[in-house]
């Protein structure tokens, strides 16, 4: 099982869906591995001579190893905050970068196939409330990951997300203990 971790700092909600998270995992004993994008300081700048469409295939050595590892699982669980109704701009680059042609997906006869297979969830949070991010904002940030990048890559995922996530008290953190337990069992844990 892969984590990929999308926030600067592991205070906070996202830090604690990570917290929970892990104890969840560990608790069941079962192996997983963290990519904290901003840890290993993940560039998400994607530089000319790695734009694939334009026929430049530069692909870094970082990005051949990220690409490794996500070749070789099956179960993916993301978790980054919901800023500005979209994802981090570290996590755009992120997918922008790694989840390329003929990686992640190709084109025959002009429609597109999805090379990755799994499950994943995403976790995040808004300051917004709840209710608002689902129904005025329609999810935006949960789907350009479920639908834009996991779906059209052959990933199956759910995505849960908590709301009003501007203090992380006890409350927040039941909510989020929840949403964890959903999403877990989701990926058959």
């Amino acid at each position: 099982m892969l984590i990929i971790y999308s926030h600067p700092n592991k205070s906070g909600h996202s830090g604690e869906y990570l917290k929970q998270v892990e104890e969840n995992l560990k608790a069941k004993k079962i192996k997983y591995n963290i990519l904290d994008l901003y840890q290993i300081k993940f560039d998400p700048i994607l530089y000319a001579d790695e734009h694939y469409v334009s026929g430049n295939k530069k692909v870094s050595e970082k990005t051949k190893k990220i690409q490794n590892i996500i070749k070789n699982e099956n179960k993916f669980i993301f978790i980054y905050p919901t800023w500005w109704n979209n994802i981090p701009a570290i996590l755009k680059g992120f997918f922008d970068k790694i989840f390329v042609g003929d990686f992640a997906f190709k084109y025959i006869n002009h429609q597109p196939k999805g090379l990755l297979n799994g499950k994943a969830i995403i976790f995040s949070s808004t300051g917004a409330p709840r209710i608002w991010a689902k129904f005025i904002a329609k999810d935006r940030a949960l789907k350009a990951v479920t639908k834009d990048v996991l779906k059209f890559c052959n990933i199956k995922s759910k995505a849960y997300s908590v709301g009003w996530a501007n203090k992380l008290n006890d409350k927040q953190k039941k909510k989020i203990s929840k949403v964890i337990k959903k999403g877990l069992k989701y990926l058959g844990h």
